[in-house]
């Protein structure tokens, strides 16, 4: 005995409910993550195309305006969201304009060849090929994503988002070029239909995921970064100047570190108060940061003291990246409420030695050389004693 199949209108009526049942994952994701605009956009996509899909279940059942034109008004739009959603979540900003304007040229084109001069495969052509467009769209975005920590998750998305592509291309080669094909459209549409069946749900888990990673990533970050100068901070200096201690010590590579000190900082927080000393030391940050390379890494090490690692540096390009720093810090004018302000900064440089045991040792001769720049009248650079003399202001 064989079991019926289900017709296409019972098989709409399922994806229907899958899709609502998604959106309220989705819209649960949204409160979770309401500082996430992708999980917005899934969230209102997922009930815009969800109410158009069961406009569409009623075809024959209410007028076509309802189960054509109106199915097209709300299905397009929410597959366009749904998939920009996933293109801002890789990183990349869509075509918003763009979009909109395709999807008010499908609409308008459902509207004329239901309503005024009727035209099956026009009207299932330019549907499915502008649902093709977002889909592939979307997965191009995925493959190309900067985002390394979720790069697997993209990956996954990419290729669902490509496979129910091809089912929509399927679908419109079907119904122009029917009479070629082994497949009718009735068969061709069911097909698209369970690609959506099997395809959506996977996409939604793996949005969920990609959302959850993202989450982690941003705790990981705010957790190795300084909350007021947005400087990496020392739990991070610790991880970063341990991983290249051992690549050095392996390679045999140089390194150097940077101490650096604003001067007077206890004096000038006092006489101009701890808001004025807190933009200051956002300033003095940005400045210094600016002034180093893009392998370098700036650090504040507690207070009004800043550390920067320079991996593949010797001592006297150390002392060069330290006094265009210096330059760059004294250069700056400190915008406070009080007017414009300027400070200095003092550096102590150390290179790593073959017969240092550990980092602390180079950070401790680094600490000793800023000693020697504060005593001597601040403002200037100083190398670790036994390298080279240092630059003075």
């Amino acid at each position: 005995m064989t079991l019926p199949a289900l017709d296409l209108r019972t098989l709409v009526f399922i994806y229907v409910g899958i899709r609502i049942g998604l959106a309220a994952v989705l819209i649960y994701l949204w409160r979770v993550q309401h500082n996430y605009p992708p999980a917005r956009d899934w969230a209102v996509a997922a009930l815009i195309s969800g109410a158009g899909l069961f406009c569409f279940a009623l075809r024959d059942l209410a007028p076509v305006w309802v189960s054509e034109v109106l199915s097209n008004a709300l299905v397009l739009p929410g597959w366009m969201i749904f998939d920009y959603g996933i293109v801002r979540a890789a990183g990349r900003q869509p075509p918003v304009k763009l979009g909109l304007a395709i999807c008010a040229l499908a609409i308008g084109s459902a509207a004329w060849y239901n309503l005024v001069s009727p035209n099956h495969a026009a009207r299932v052509l330019t549907q499915n090929l502008v649902f093709a467009f977002f889909d592939l769209y979307a997965a191009y975005a995925c493959w190309k994503t900067a985002e390394a920590r979720r790069l697997v998750t993209f990956r996954w998305v990419a290729v669902l988002l490509t496979f129910l592509g091809i089912a929509c291309l399927w679908r419109m080669a079907s119904d122009v070029v029917a009479p070629t094909l082994a497949f009718s459209t009735a068969s061709s549409r069911t097909i698209l239909i369970a690609a959506s069946m099997f395809a959506f749900p996977m996409i939604v888990m793996l949005l969920a995921l990609q959302t959850s990673q993202s989450l982690q990533g941003e705790i990981n970050d705010q957790a190795r970064h300084d909350m007021l100068t947005g400087a990496f901070n020392r739990r991070a200096f610790d991880e970063f100047i341990n991983r290249e201690w051992s690549r050095t010590v392996r390679r045999g590579d140089p390194f150097s570190l940077l101490t650096i000190d604003i001067d007077h900082f206890k004096k000038f927080n006092d006489q101009h108060g701890h808001q004025t000393g807190d933009a200051t030391l956002v300033q003095v940050s940005k400045a210094a940061q600016a002034a180093l390379r893009a392998d370098d890494i700036w650090c504040r090490y507690g207070g009004e003291e800043f550390v920067a690692l320079l991996p593949n540096t010797a001592i006297e390009q150390a002392l060069t990246v330290a006094e265009r720093l210096r330059c760059a810090v004294a250069a700056t004018a400190i915008t406070t409420q009080r007017g414009l302000l300027k400070v200095s900064v003092s550096v102590g440089v150390a290179e790593r030695s073959s017969n240092q045991a550990h980092w602390s040792e180079v950070l401790a001769a680094s600490d000793a050389a800023l000693y020697r720049a504060k005593a001597a009248g601040r403002n200037q650079v100083t190398a670790a004693a036994g390298l080279v003399a240092g630059i003075n202001r």
